[in-house]
């Protein structure tokens, strides 16, 4: 008689605790909510390292995680990751995800140099911003550029 044999096979499941993210959080040569309009070649981070803080709604007492932002001609996008090793980095990937494309982007930043013109089809005039310091990128409901989006 033959004896079975058990095979154990050890698996274990884990919650995605990456969170890693990619939003435009500014189109350029867009006018906005606000009244401006981000121009190419004017965003940069404020901080020595080149990174910048993600921030919940602009709150800036509660970072959520950080990362970094290119730019190419006509956006500029923040590669960052959340801090999953803080609830609330955790609970700020979860509603990112759930929000997928109805989350927007926005960003709190010093304006460096700017001008004041008329845009296409607009009676009043428009701030160009010409030279920006970005000191956060936040997920928001809904933001000033309404063409803001999570990549990823």
């Amino acid at each position: 008689m033959s004896e079975k044999e058990v095979k154990n096979i050890d698996l274990e499941l884990k919650e995605d605790t990456e969170g890693k993210v990619s939003a435009v959080f500014s189109v350029f040569n867009s006018l906005d909510s606000d009244g401006d309009i981000v121009l190419p070649g004017s965003i940069k981070s404020g901080f020595k390292s080149g990174s910048v803080p993600m921030v919940w709604a602009h709150k800036w007492d509660m970072p959520i995680g950080k990362g970094s932002i290119d730019s190419d001609g006509d956006k500029a996008t923040f590669n960052g990751e959340f801090f999953m090793d803080t609830e609330s980095g955790k609970e700020a990937y979860k509603i990112v995800k759930n929000m997928a494309d109805m989350q927007q982007w926005s960003f709190g930043y010093k304006v460096n140099d700017s001008e004041f013109a008329k845009a296409d089809g607009q009676d009043s005039d428009a701030r160009y911003l010409k030279d920006l310091t970005v000191y956060e990128v936040s997920p928001v409901l809904v933001g000033a550029n309404q063409d803001t989006y999570t990549l990823a």
